[in-house]
């Protein structure tokens, strides 16, 4: 008898968040149903779909959502699909404390499933040094309801160490798995190019949070000829990438700038062409997809030590202190040696490949559900 798995998720409006599933559900002995929002709107901002029902092997849902916050968002009319498809284990995307796993485990009862979740909590254990009063009774509520609740909570499912350890800290310690995100291999390939320029390239949302203008500052300070590709294609803030336009062209001569668009099947053909990818990031990331698809891809990366991005990249001398731009010009001043950055791209290379492929990925979840 085939393994009955619902997976209940916001973010497979991208097609990279659900490719696991797609393989996944090849498994000849589980069956697999995905649910996916009808439209997606969180904190204002509403996010586009990549991809169709219909160009995916695996059976997705859509279903209306109630709320535009992660916390308090739920899907409506769960429980008629739980009631048809009767899953033994329903994976949701999102934190324990939250709605959709609140109604979860009152059907849990009824229905008998095991509740995994897959959570990006990741400043527990950062923030509890910086108490203020309303961090301190968020913190103390969040503490007391994972108490109550873990009992019905099979696995916390952890992209990153760090989330981990925040779980670990509010009591799953016995419950929480290490699941890094994977790249696809297909999509994600070394290619051929020309050598022409030394290339330094940003890729990701356009966000005062992203640090991209500390970026800009450091790159004011590289002593060497070099071209910049700037991804546009997630503008979250047009006042800050306004201001990022006029830093943009006071730092940088048009002649070595490149604004491109990209989506996520082409990224890695300019991912191929970057020598260097910089994470230049202010809050804490929960994990840094771009590393890998950049490694993967043919690229070095360079990244600030706040979130996940530090034990992905597992080098000093590619990280630097969040917001120190003179720390990173330093960094990038340093791959103007040849034998140097063959040694880093060579280094970091193999072990991506080894850690974080979505075969990798495949392989843990396989585990879990065997």
């Amino acid at each position: 008898m085939k393994k009955k798995i619902l997976v209940i998720s916001h973010d497979f409006v991208k097609k990279v968040n659900i490719r696991v599933y797609e393989e996944l559900g090849l498994e000849e002995k589980i069956s697999l149903i995905c649910i996916r929002p009808k439209k997606l709107k969180i904190d204002g901002k509403n996010f586009s779909k990549d991809f169709r029902i219909n160009e995916s092997n695996v059976k997705i849902l859509e279903k209306e959502t109630k709320f535009n916050s992660l916390r308090f968002l739920y899907f409506k009319n769960i429980v008629e699909i739980i009631k048809s498809f009767k899953p033994k284990e329903v994976i949701v995307h999102n934190d324990p404390i939250s709605i959709q796993v609140f109604f979860l485990i009152i059907y849990s009862f009824f229905y008998k499933f095991s509740i995994y979740c897959m959570s990006n909590e990741n400043k527990i254990i950062s923030n509890r040094n910086k108490f203020n009063s309303n961090k301190l009774f968020r913190f103390i509520l969040l503490y007391f309801l994972n108490l109550i609740i873990k009992n019905k909570i099979k696995k916390i499912l952890c992209i990153s160490e760090q989330i981990k350890h925040n779980y670990d800290f509010l009591g799953y310690r016995k419950k929480t798995l290490l699941l890094p995100l994977g790249f696809d291999k297909k999509i994600f390939i070394k290619r051929k190019r020309k050598k022409n320029f030394f290339t330094i390239s940003y890729f990701g949302r356009i966000t005062r949070d992203k640090g991209l203008h500390i970026l800009l500052k450091s790159l004011e300070k590289v002593k060497f000829k070099f071209r910049f590709f700037l991804d546009v294609s997630h503008i979250d803030d047009s006042k800050y990438f306004n201001e990022i336009l006029k830093q943009f062209d006071f730092i940088l001569k048009k002649s070595k700038t490149k604004k491109i668009k990209c989506d996520h099947f082409q990224i890695s053909k300019f991912m191929s062409n970057s020598d260097l990818v910089v994470l230049p990031s202010i809050y804490e990331e929960q994990y840094g997809r771009v590393i890998q698809e950049a490694v993967a891809s043919g690229s070095l990366a360079i990244g600030s030590n706040v979130g996940a991005i530090p034990e992905i990249i597992k080098d000093k001398h590619l990280i630097f202190k969040s917001k120190d731009y003179l720390e990173l010009a330093n960094k990038i001043n340093k791959l103007k040696n040849s034998n140097f950055y063959k040694t880093k791209i060579n280094t970091l290379y193999s072990r991506i490949m080894k850690e974080r492929t979505l075969e990798k990925q495949l392989r843990i979840l396989k585990e879990v559900f065997q």
